[in-house]
């Protein structure tokens, strides 16, 4: 299987334009003072292939905020046990974070997974080694019903 390099996709502003990581990076490098910053991942599978969609969101209180997202799309069979999916999900969005590392603090940084706490939904099967994986890491891990950024934003994209 192709590894997915966040630094080779094709990285878009909130209005969709298109630019590099890089100037997700330094967006962040330059708000870090004043701003909250959640990363989060999704996944949908469409037609012969799993979408995968990457979010960066920065948000500053009482201002409001922006996003910058981009998409990986692999082979769907390679995706097709849940588990698997789940955690490559929750891999995105830590390589994400560590991306940003250099600029803040790890405890700084918001990880959103798409996974519930509730046993009764088939997300529930990673729920203890993602948010295990992401907290041993020295982020904050956020699941649902609150992993807006992955949930909603990165969910949106995925589609």
């Amino acid at each position: 299987m192709k590894k997915i390099k966040l630094d080779e996709l094709t990285w878009c502003d909130a209005k969709s334009n298109v630019i590099s990581m890089r100037s997700v990076l330094s967006f962040v490098e330059k708000k870090i003072k004043e701003c909250e910053i959640h990363v989060g991942c999704d996944s949908h599978f469409i037609s012969n292939k799993c979408v995968f969609a990457v979010v960066v969101a920065v948000y500053e209180k009482g201002k409001g905020g922006t996003y910058f997202f981009a998409r990986a799309k692999r082979d769907r069979l390679t995706f097709s046990n849940m588990k698997i999916r789940l955690l490559k999900e929750a891999e995105l969005a830590i390589k994400m974070a560590d991306a940003l590392t250099p600029f803040l603090d790890r405890e700084k940084i918001s990880v959103h997974l798409d996974i519930n706490p509730d046993k009764q939904y088939k997300s529930n099967l990673v729920f203890t080694s993602a948010t295990s994986w992401v907290k041993s890491l020295g982020y904050q891990c956020i699941v649902k019903p609150d992993s807006w950024a992955s949930s909603w934003l990165a969910d949106y994209y995925a589609k």
